[in-house]
């Protein structure tokens, strides 16, 4: 009977239950459980199961570049930031009104550590996100537009709920990738989440892009519906090392 059980969940693709099934089992039989307890429990396996497995498929796919969470994060050094704009974060209400966090500040203040909990915890939340450095974005969005895939490129970047984009600023752009990225701003404006970190404040992007109205065009959405924040203080990784 149970090989006869498993080829029918087989059919009906329920794998995790066909290896759980005999410890489900057994847990039926040595509790005295109910036939509604005992399919309760055997549905309620395979859907945490399925969840789990969609979970660590989503944080592969994000490719974030190390695992952070909101719970590491050190507000006793990092006071720009308070507790209950983390909780209020966590809601990922934000996510849900395609809202930006716009994070500024100089290196080792915890802006990528913020970006990186952000995105990972919302895909323990069911969503889905994408990681890029600035620098890997621009190349990408570079080999697209050369390719004659851009158009395909953007379509990709827009099924994640959320794009984490890091260290825009350091690098100063070309005319090319200005537009370029314009365009994927343009794109996901209303439509999909940005969280961005950069170690310039809003009225030094006109350098950055190398044009004051493609920078002002760019603000302009990313603006519209966002909460930036500036974080202030002493590089974080360097902390003890400099008197």
């Amino acid at each position: 009977m149970i090989e006869r059980v498993n080829r029918n969940l087989k059919k009906i693709r329920c794998y995790h239950t066909i290896n759980n099934l005999e410890i489900i089992l057994k847990n039926a039989n040595d509790n005295d459980l109910s036939y509604l307890s005992f399919l309760d429990n055997l549905l309620k396996t395979e859907c945490d199961l399925r969840s789990q497995r969609k979970i660590s498929l989503y944080i592969r796919q994000a490719k974030l570049p190390s695992i952070k969470s909101f719970d590491e994060f050190d507000l006793t050094y990092q006071h720009s930031v308070t507790k209950r704009q983390i909780n209020e974060w966590k809601t990922f209400s934000w996510l849900d009104k395609r809202e930006n966090k716009i994070l500024m500040g100089p290196p080792g203040v915890g802006k990528t550590h913020l970006a990186i909990a952000a995105a990972y915890e919302a895909i323990q939340n069911g969503y889905t996100a994408l990681f890029y450095s600035m620098n890997d974005l621009i190349d990408d969005m570079v080999i697209a537009n050369h390719q004659g895939n851009f158009p395909q490129f953007l379509k990709t970047l827009l099924k994640k709920d959320l794009l984490v984009i890091d260290e825009m600023g350091f690098l100063p752009l070309k005319p090319e990738h200005s537009s370029l990225f314009f365009q994927l701003i343009n794109e996901f404006y209303e439509f999909r989440s940005i969280i961005l970190t950069s170690n310039k404040l809003f009225n030094e992007w006109g350098s950055t892009f190398g044009d004051q109205v493609i920078a002002t065009a760019i603000l302009d959405r990313l603006l519209h519906h966002a909460e930036p924040v500036v974080m202030a203080g002493d590089s974080y990784r360097m902390k003890g090392k400099i008197n």
